[in-house]
Protein backbone atom coordinates (compact mmCIF):
# COMPACT_ATOMS: atom_id res chain seq x y z
CA UNK A 1 0.00 0.00 0.00
CA UNK A 2 1.42 3.63 -1.12
CA UNK A 3 0.32 5.94 1.16
CA UNK A 4 0.67 9.98 0.63
CA UNK A 5 -0.31 12.87 2.83
CA UNK A 6 -2.45 15.80 2.19
CA UNK A 7 -1.12 18.93 4.84
CA UNK A 8 -3.70 21.37 4.96
CA UNK A 9 -2.56 24.64 6.69
CA UNK A 10 -4.30 27.53 8.09
CA UNK A 11 -6.20 29.22 11.18
CA UNK A 12 -8.09 26.57 11.38
CA UNK A 13 -6.17 23.87 9.91
CA UNK A 14 -6.10 20.74 12.55
CA UNK A 15 -7.94 18.10 13.91
CA UNK A 16 -10.91 19.26 15.83
CA UNK A 17 -10.99 22.52 13.65
CA UNK A 18 -10.83 21.63 10.41
CA UNK A 19 -13.90 21.47 8.77
CA UNK A 20 -15.67 18.09 7.73
CA UNK A 21 -16.52 19.00 4.33
CA UNK A 22 -12.51 20.46 3.76
CA UNK A 23 -11.41 16.49 4.22
CA UNK A 24 -14.04 15.58 1.33
CA UNK A 25 -13.04 17.92 -0.74
CA UNK A 26 -9.38 17.05 -0.67
CA UNK A 27 -10.04 13.15 -1.11
CA UNK A 28 -12.87 14.54 -3.89
CA UNK A 29 -10.12 16.99 -5.42
CA UNK A 30 -7.08 15.10 -5.60
CA UNK A 31 -9.85 11.73 -7.26
CA UNK A 32 -10.41 13.94 -9.99
CA UNK A 33 -6.69 15.68 -10.35
CA UNK A 34 -5.42 11.84 -10.30
CA UNK A 35 -7.68 10.84 -12.84
CA UNK A 36 -6.45 13.99 -15.37
CA UNK A 37 -3.16 12.53 -14.26
CA UNK A 38 -3.54 8.89 -15.22
CA UNK A 39 -4.61 9.90 -18.57
CA UNK A 40 -1.48 11.60 -19.15
CA UNK A 41 0.58 8.71 -18.62
CA UNK A 42 -1.36 6.55 -20.35
CA UNK A 43 -1.43 9.17 -23.39
CA UNK A 44 -4.61 8.35 -24.43
CA UNK A 45 -7.61 10.92 -25.25
CA UNK A 46 -10.21 11.56 -22.35
CA UNK A 47 -13.90 11.56 -23.89
CA UNK A 48 -14.74 14.82 -22.66
CA UNK A 49 -18.17 15.25 -21.81
CA UNK A 50 -19.16 11.90 -23.32
CA UNK A 51 -18.75 9.30 -21.25
CA UNK A 52 -17.48 8.31 -17.47
CA UNK A 53 -13.26 7.53 -17.28
CA UNK A 54 -12.55 4.02 -18.34
CA UNK A 55 -12.53 1.25 -15.68
CA UNK A 56 -8.67 1.91 -15.78
CA UNK A 57 -8.80 5.67 -14.94
CA UNK A 58 -11.17 5.25 -12.40
CA UNK A 59 -9.84 2.04 -10.29
CA UNK A 60 -6.15 3.89 -10.38
CA UNK A 61 -8.02 7.50 -9.25
CA UNK A 62 -9.72 5.81 -6.14
CA UNK A 63 -8.30 6.95 -2.68
CA UNK A 64 -8.85 5.21 0.37
CA UNK A 65 -8.59 7.27 3.77
CA UNK A 66 -6.25 5.83 6.30
CA UNK A 67 -6.44 8.40 8.92
CA UNK A 68 -5.09 11.62 10.12
CA UNK A 69 -1.79 13.27 11.98
CA UNK A 70 -1.61 16.15 14.56
CA UNK A 71 -0.66 19.50 14.02
CA UNK A 72 -1.62 20.93 10.79
CA UNK A 73 -4.11 18.64 9.47
CA UNK A 74 -2.29 15.87 7.70
CA UNK A 75 -4.96 13.57 5.91
CA UNK A 76 -3.64 10.14 5.57
CA UNK A 77 -4.49 8.30 1.82
CA UNK A 78 -3.81 5.24 0.53
CA UNK A 79 -3.49 4.96 -3.36
CA UNK A 80 -5.27 2.02 -5.46
CA UNK A 81 -3.04 -1.03 -4.44
CA UNK A 82 -4.32 -3.51 -6.98
CA UNK A 83 -1.88 -5.61 -8.72
CA UNK A 84 -4.42 -6.79 -11.16
CA UNK A 85 -3.78 -5.47 -14.79
CA UNK A 86 -5.90 -2.40 -16.18
CA UNK A 87 -8.72 -2.84 -19.00
CA UNK A 88 -8.44 -3.16 -22.44
CA UNK A 89 -5.24 -4.90 -22.19
CA UNK A 90 -3.11 -1.98 -20.70
CA UNK A 91 0.48 -3.67 -19.77
CA UNK A 92 0.27 -1.69 -16.94
CA UNK A 93 -0.75 -2.63 -13.28
CA UNK A 94 -4.12 -0.23 -11.31
CA UNK A 95 -1.18 0.37 -8.67
CA UNK A 96 1.51 1.25 -11.31
CA UNK A 97 -0.79 3.70 -13.08
CA UNK A 98 -2.21 5.18 -9.88
CA UNK A 99 1.53 5.71 -8.23
CA UNK A 100 2.50 7.17 -11.71
CA UNK A 101 -0.16 9.21 -11.95
CA UNK A 102 0.23 10.72 -8.31
CA UNK A 103 3.90 11.59 -9.75
CA UNK A 104 2.80 13.38 -12.79
CA UNK A 105 0.89 15.20 -10.75
CA UNK A 106 3.37 16.05 -8.21
CA UNK A 107 5.42 17.20 -11.14
CA UNK A 108 2.59 19.31 -12.79
CA UNK A 109 2.07 21.80 -9.91
CA UNK A 110 6.01 21.72 -9.26
CA UNK A 111 6.91 22.62 -12.65
CA UNK A 112 7.23 26.14 -14.10
CA UNK A 113 6.47 25.10 -17.70
CA UNK A 114 3.18 26.79 -19.39
CA UNK A 115 2.59 23.65 -21.45
CA UNK A 116 1.15 22.37 -18.01
CA UNK A 117 -1.99 20.19 -19.36
CA UNK A 118 -5.12 22.87 -19.55
CA UNK A 119 -7.34 19.82 -18.14
CA UNK A 120 -5.20 18.68 -15.13
CA UNK A 121 -4.17 22.50 -14.37
CA UNK A 122 -8.09 22.93 -14.18
CA UNK A 123 -8.50 19.74 -11.52
CA UNK A 124 -6.09 21.47 -9.44
CA UNK A 125 -7.12 24.79 -9.78
CA UNK A 126 -10.73 24.07 -8.67
CA UNK A 127 -9.90 22.03 -5.40
CA UNK A 128 -7.87 24.76 -4.36
CA UNK A 129 -10.33 26.93 -4.98
CA UNK A 130 -12.64 24.73 -3.09
CA UNK A 131 -10.56 24.78 -0.16
CA UNK A 132 -10.28 28.12 -0.41
CA UNK A 133 -6.53 28.23 -0.92
CA UNK A 134 -5.11 31.92 -0.40
CA UNK A 135 -8.22 32.22 1.94
CA UNK A 136 -9.46 30.92 4.37
CA UNK A 137 -6.72 27.95 4.06
CA UNK A 138 -2.82 29.33 3.67
CA UNK A 139 -1.81 26.03 1.55
CA UNK A 140 -2.45 22.51 0.95
CA UNK A 141 0.89 19.96 0.46
CA UNK A 142 0.93 16.98 -1.30
CA UNK A 143 3.38 14.13 0.02
CA UNK A 144 4.65 10.63 -0.96
CA UNK A 145 5.81 8.98 1.61
CA UNK A 146 7.47 6.41 -0.70
CA UNK A 147 9.70 8.20 -2.45
CA UNK A 148 13.30 9.08 -1.53
CA UNK A 149 14.95 12.42 -2.97
CA UNK A 150 17.65 14.37 -1.72
CA UNK A 151 16.57 16.30 1.56
CA UNK A 152 13.31 14.01 2.68
CA UNK A 153 10.47 13.10 0.74
CA UNK A 154 9.24 14.44 -2.11
CA UNK A 155 6.09 17.21 -2.05
CA UNK A 156 4.24 19.33 -3.86
CA UNK A 157 2.68 22.97 -1.98
CA UNK A 158 0.24 24.37 -3.56
CA UNK A 159 -0.49 27.97 -2.35
CA UNK A 160 -2.39 31.05 -3.81
CA UNK A 161 0.33 31.84 -6.24
CA UNK A 162 0.09 28.85 -7.82
CA UNK A 163 -3.77 28.23 -7.62
CA UNK A 164 -3.87 31.41 -9.56
CA UNK A 165 -1.19 29.87 -12.27
CA UNK A 166 -3.27 26.65 -12.35
CA UNK A 167 -6.47 28.90 -13.22
CA UNK A 168 -4.63 30.42 -16.13
CA UNK A 169 -3.40 27.71 -17.41
CA UNK A 170 -6.54 26.35 -17.37
CA UNK A 171 -8.07 29.16 -19.35
CA UNK A 172 -6.08 28.45 -22.11
CA UNK A 173 -7.76 26.80 -25.08
CA UNK A 174 -5.41 24.26 -25.61
CA UNK A 175 -3.89 23.46 -29.45
CA UNK A 176 -5.97 20.12 -29.81
CA UNK A 177 -8.72 18.65 -27.51
CA UNK A 178 -10.38 15.30 -27.58
CA UNK A 179 -14.13 16.24 -27.41
CA UNK A 180 -17.18 16.23 -29.68
CA UNK A 181 -18.55 18.97 -31.76
CA UNK A 182 -22.36 19.16 -32.89
CA UNK A 183 -23.42 20.16 -36.04
CA UNK A 184 -24.76 19.15 -39.58
CA UNK A 185 -22.40 17.47 -42.09
CA UNK A 186 -22.46 18.38 -45.81
CA UNK A 187 -20.60 18.86 -48.58
CA UNK A 188 -18.66 14.87 -48.29
CA UNK A 189 -15.57 14.54 -50.77
CA UNK A 190 -15.51 10.71 -50.67
CA UNK A 191 -12.18 11.10 -52.45
CA UNK A 192 -10.30 13.10 -50.46
CA UNK A 193 -12.44 11.69 -47.51
CA UNK A 194 -13.36 15.37 -46.17
CA UNK A 195 -16.46 17.10 -45.13
CA UNK A 196 -17.84 20.06 -43.98
CA UNK A 197 -19.69 20.24 -40.09
CA UNK A 198 -22.00 23.16 -39.56
CA UNK A 199 -21.55 24.66 -36.21
CA UNK A 200 -25.13 26.33 -33.89
CA UNK A 201 -23.02 29.05 -33.94
CA UNK A 202 -22.80 28.96 -37.64
CA UNK A 203 -19.04 28.09 -38.02
CA UNK A 204 -17.73 25.62 -40.32
CA UNK A 205 -15.46 23.28 -39.36
CA UNK A 206 -13.49 20.26 -41.78
CA UNK A 207 -14.17 16.68 -40.99
CA UNK A 208 -11.12 14.10 -42.17
CA UNK A 209 -12.03 10.81 -41.75
CA UNK A 210 -10.88 7.36 -42.63
CA UNK A 211 -12.39 5.48 -45.44
CA UNK A 212 -13.87 2.92 -43.34
CA UNK A 213 -16.38 5.56 -42.01
CA UNK A 214 -17.25 6.99 -45.34
CA UNK A 215 -20.84 4.87 -45.03
CA UNK A 216 -21.86 6.54 -41.78
CA UNK A 217 -20.45 9.91 -43.13
CA UNK A 218 -23.23 9.23 -46.39
CA UNK A 219 -25.72 8.44 -43.44
CA UNK A 220 -25.34 10.97 -41.21
CA UNK A 221 -25.28 13.90 -44.23
CA UNK A 222 -27.73 17.04 -43.54
CA UNK A 223 -28.61 15.59 -40.09
CA UNK A 224 -27.65 16.56 -36.41
CA UNK A 225 -24.85 14.58 -35.43
CA UNK A 226 -21.97 14.35 -32.76
CA UNK A 227 -18.60 14.50 -34.23
CA UNK A 228 -16.28 13.05 -32.02
CA UNK A 229 -12.57 13.11 -32.66
CA UNK A 230 -9.42 15.32 -31.89
CA UNK A 231 -10.27 18.69 -32.49
CA UNK A 232 -7.90 21.30 -33.71
CA UNK A 233 -8.06 25.24 -32.90
CA UNK A 234 -6.87 28.41 -33.95
CA UNK A 235 -4.50 29.74 -31.33
CA UNK A 236 -5.27 32.96 -32.06
CA UNK A 237 -9.22 33.08 -32.27
CA UNK A 238 -9.67 29.72 -30.25
CA UNK A 239 -12.19 28.91 -32.78
CA UNK A 240 -12.28 24.90 -33.55
CA UNK A 241 -11.26 24.81 -37.51
CA UNK A 242 -10.77 20.47 -37.94
CA UNK A 243 -11.43 17.67 -36.45
CA UNK A 244 -10.28 14.30 -37.13
CA UNK A 245 -12.71 11.88 -36.74
CA UNK A 246 -13.26 8.89 -34.86
CA UNK A 247 -16.53 8.13 -34.30
CA UNK A 248 -20.07 9.66 -35.36
CA UNK A 249 -22.52 9.99 -32.18
CA UNK A 250 -26.60 10.23 -34.03
CA UNK A 251 -29.28 11.57 -32.36
CA UNK A 252 -32.61 10.27 -31.75
CA UNK A 253 -35.47 12.40 -31.99
CA UNK A 254 -38.17 11.55 -29.70
CA UNK A 255 -41.77 12.02 -30.61
CA UNK A 256 -44.01 15.12 -28.77
CA UNK A 257 -47.00 16.08 -29.77
CA UNK A 258 -47.48 19.12 -29.84
CA UNK A 259 -51.10 19.57 -29.17
CA UNK A 260 -51.09 17.61 -26.27
CA UNK A 261 -47.82 19.35 -24.73
CA UNK A 262 -49.63 22.53 -24.76
CA UNK A 263 -53.12 21.15 -23.26
CA UNK A 264 -53.47 22.37 -20.15
CA UNK A 265 -55.03 20.16 -17.97
CA UNK A 266 -56.22 20.41 -14.13
CA UNK A 267 -55.42 18.26 -10.94
CA UNK A 268 -58.73 16.05 -11.47
CA UNK A 269 -57.90 15.49 -15.65
CA UNK A 270 -54.60 14.84 -14.74
CA UNK A 271 -55.61 12.20 -12.04
CA UNK A 272 -58.46 10.78 -14.57
CA UNK A 273 -55.81 10.58 -17.63
CA UNK A 274 -53.08 8.55 -15.34
CA UNK A 275 -56.10 6.42 -13.46
CA UNK A 276 -54.77 7.48 -9.56
CA UNK A 277 -56.97 8.70 -6.84
CA UNK A 278 -54.10 11.03 -5.73
CA UNK A 279 -55.01 8.76 -1.96
CA UNK A 280 -52.01 6.40 -0.77
CA UNK A 281 -53.00 3.34 1.35
CA UNK A 282 -50.47 3.17 4.53
CA UNK A 283 -49.82 -0.47 4.20
CA UNK A 284 -48.01 0.40 0.55
CA UNK A 285 -45.83 2.63 3.22
CA UNK A 286 -44.71 0.14 5.36
CA UNK A 287 -41.83 -0.18 6.37
CA UNK A 288 -40.64 -4.20 7.70
CA UNK A 289 -39.24 -3.47 10.48
CA UNK A 290 -41.42 -0.60 12.34
CA UNK A 291 -43.48 -1.46 15.38
CA UNK A 292 -46.57 -1.25 15.52
CA UNK A 293 -46.55 1.55 17.69
CA UNK A 294 -43.38 3.15 15.70
CA UNK A 295 -45.90 2.75 12.88
CA UNK A 296 -48.52 4.68 14.25
CA UNK A 297 -46.70 7.09 15.72
CA UNK A 298 -45.30 7.96 12.17
CA UNK A 299 -49.10 8.09 10.78
CA UNK A 300 -49.97 10.59 13.44
CA UNK A 301 -46.88 12.82 12.87
CA UNK A 302 -47.95 12.75 8.70
CA UNK A 303 -51.82 13.70 9.84
CA UNK A 304 -50.54 16.53 12.06
CA UNK A 305 -48.29 17.81 9.61
CA UNK A 306 -51.31 17.92 6.69
CA UNK A 307 -54.29 19.52 9.48
CA UNK A 308 -51.67 22.36 10.29
CA UNK A 309 -50.94 23.32 6.77
CA UNK A 310 -52.73 26.88 5.63
CA UNK A 311 -55.41 26.97 4.27
CA UNK A 312 -56.08 25.52 0.71
CA UNK A 313 -52.68 24.23 0.81
CA UNK A 314 -51.57 20.83 0.58
CA UNK A 315 -48.05 19.24 1.47
CA UNK A 316 -48.90 15.71 1.51
CA UNK A 317 -51.52 13.34 0.07
CA UNK A 318 -55.04 12.75 1.88
CA UNK A 319 -54.21 9.56 4.15
CA UNK A 320 -56.74 7.05 5.25
CA UNK A 321 -56.28 5.27 8.28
Amino acid sequence: MKEIHAQLEGPDAEPGRVAAADVARIILGLERAIAQAAYLVLGRPRRGNTGRHSQAIESASRLRFVGSQRGSFIGVLALADSADLSDEELPISVADLSSMAFNRLLDEITSDDPGTDSQLAAAVANMASELGIGDRNNSITLIDETSAVPGGRRRAKIDAAVRERMQRISERRPDTRDETLVGVLFEADFEGNTAKLRLASGGVVIVSFAPDLADEIQEALRSQAGIEGVVHYDTRTTQARTVELRAIVRNVQLALHSEAFWQPLDFTALQNDQDTTGRVDPDDLAIGDLTEDERRAFLAALTTWQSASPPGVSYLPTITV
